[in-house]
């Protein structure tokens, strides 16, 4: 979904508690969205919500020079937070040393995430919405981004990002899980990146992306393999490409597959769309046409996904 841009309001002025006191602002920008999305699979699932997120963000600068910001979410999310769903806290180190990152829920402090999937879209990717799982990106085996610790550092072309849990995906204390991303601007608008994901006991995941813009068109490729400890549990490796065109400065459009090789299955699964988004003012407008065949790698199951999405800012 796309992000929105800050409601604007304001609250008063409030102090900030670190390692000393400072003076900040803590600012309050919710979302005003409509979304439908409807799959041919799930007839009798209503395709239409809304969006429910309102956030709560503060920062400054403290008076050794580091820098400090907060952020918490409340949403209709479920799960142990009903209310309260993802929050961060970051801590920038100051001259060049990058930012330490403590997170929690859905939010990431930093690893793969950065990296998992590079590809071009206008409004969303080709796997999302046809089916509850995403085959053949970095993050599959699940992760733990309750309680994530991460490190982010860039200078010049070159963008570093880690990412540490003491608790892994499948919550053996025993086996933490670790995860890297590299990204380089190696060229004037080729961009080149790297990652690796390891849950300690699950698998361990590495990808490789390349991405390339000249004018209004940009194409992607990634690939993605996906190695799991488990003897009973299916590896995967995958390919993944498109291509976005900017119209002009408010539209855009793009295409994208992806295709799943899944280890002892007969058929790949495969994920085609093609999605476009537009602005006009503080309305935006994104929509998507995905399809999977062969889900999880077997034949004839297949889906369909219309997604249309309105979002405002005000």
């Amino acid at each position: 979904m796309n992000k929105l841009k800050k409601v604007g309001l304001t609250a008063l002025a409030t102090s900030l508690v670190a390692s000393s006191a400072y003076a900040g602002e803590l600012s309050v920008s919710g979302s005003a969205s409509l979304n439908y999305s409807s799959v041919d699979t799930a007839s009798a699932v209503n395709p239409w919500t809304m969006g429910d997120s309102v956030t709560f963000s503060g920062g400054g600068e403290l008076d050794n020079g580091m820098t400090l910001a907060v952020s918490y979410e409340l949403d209709n999310s479920g799960g142990g937070h009903p209310l309260y769903d993802d929050y961060k806290l970051t801590l920038g180190l100051g001259d060049g040393l990058g930012a330490l990152t403590f997170s929690g829920d859905s939010v990431n402090a930093g690893g793969i995430d950065t990296v998992k999937d590079i590809i071009p879209t206008a409004y969303t990717a080709v796997y999302e919405g046809t089916n509850g799982v995403d085959n053949g990106i970095a993050t599959l085996s699940g992760r733990s981004t309750t309680s994530m610790w991460g490190y982010n550092y860039s200078a010049g072309g070159l963008m570093l990002s880690l990412g540490y849990n003491k608790i892994n995906s499948s919550g053996t204390s025993n086996d933490a899980e670790s995860s890297i991303g590299v990204k380089y601007d190696a060229l004037e608008g080729l961009t080149l990146v790297a990652g690796r994901y390891d849950d300690g006991d699950v698998a361990e995941s590495d990808t490789l992306g390349i991405k390339y813009t000249m004018g209004s068109v940009t194409a992607g490729y990634q690939v993605t393999d996906i190695n799991y400890d488990a003897a009973a549990t299916n590896d995967q490796s995958a390919k993944h490409y498109g291509i976005s065109f900017a119209v002009n400065e408010n539209m855009s459009v793009s295409v994208g597959k992806q295709d799943v090789d899944i280890e002892t299955a007969s058929n790949d699964e495969e994920n085609t769309g093609v999605s476009a988004s537009y602005t006009m003012g503080s309305i935006t407008l994104g929509g998507a046409m995905n399809k999977v065949e062969n889900v999880g790698g077997a034949a004839g199951s297949d889906a369909k996904v219309s997604i249309l999405n309105a979002s405002f800012a005000f």
